[in-house]
């Protein structure tokens, strides 16, 4: 699955030169240039990392991270800004931030934060699972030996979008949209087929998960 950012800054300058360094590294760079785009962005595609300004449009940057943290979206959130007093940095932190770089800044430190923020590409979920995000591989401990699960590739990009959000209920139509790009209305049974088939292969017991939790009424949960 490709890492997407979303790059939020009313100024088309900032937009034009962060851009393409964000996608020479390999990155999926989405741009939006006011909070009402930014926050509409951040829910239709599921960024891994939100780079955002403060000064801009209704909400600003502040105001969005505010309403993303509300809504339980607990995506990173890198802010941009030229705000650079002591005060503005308990701010921004206030509001959910994750990370906060002043202008002018130097691109390759824009970058450095960006990968130390993003959601680890290899990762040991406990002592019985572990992932690693870059070779999309998965691995189970039994009896005291990691073996490697196999996993679909719409499996994994189930198990990885879950990671991502860990503790934070998706619904079932967000999984649809997300992971097996069906449209919200479609009926189907696609989603509960594919957590069936991976707590068969990652749970120590199917029936009671330790990993992939129900959620009354919304959809599954990722437990560590």
């Amino acid at each position: 699955m490709e890492t997407k950012i979303l790059l939020v800054d009313d100024n088309p300058n900032v937009l034009s030169f962060v851009r393409p360094a964000l996608e020479r590294e390999g990155y999926v760079v989405a741009t939006a240039q006011d909070g009402m785009e930014a926050l509409y962005q951040a829910e239709t595609i599921g960024p891994d990392l939100i780079v955002m300004d403060i000064e801009m449009p209704a909400p600003n940057g502040l105001e969005v991270c505010r309403l993303l943290r509300e809504r339980g979206d607990e995506t990173p959130v890198i802010f941009v800004t030229v705000r650079d007093s002591i005060i503005d940095l308990e701010m921004g932190f206030k509001f959910g931030a994750n990370d906060y770089i002043t202008k002018p800044f130097n691109v390759r430190e824009l970058l450095a934060r960006v990968k130390a923020r993003l959601p680890p590409r290899s990762m040991e979920i406990d002592e019985y699972l572990r992932m690693d995000m870059g070779q999309r591989k998965v691995w189970v401990r039994q009896e005291d030996e990691w073996q490697e699960a196999s996993l679909t590739p719409k499996e994994f990009d189930l198990l990885q979008h879950l990671v991502y959000n860990a503790g934070r209920p998706i619904g079932k139509s967000t999984l649809l949209e997300r992971v097996f790009d069906y449209p919200e209305d479609v009926e189907t049974k696609t989603v509960e087929k594919h957590v069936w088939s991976l707590r068969q292969k990652l749970e120590p017991d199917p029936k009671a998960p330790r990993y992939i939790m129900n959620v009354r009424g919304v959809g599954y949960k990722f437990e560590r």
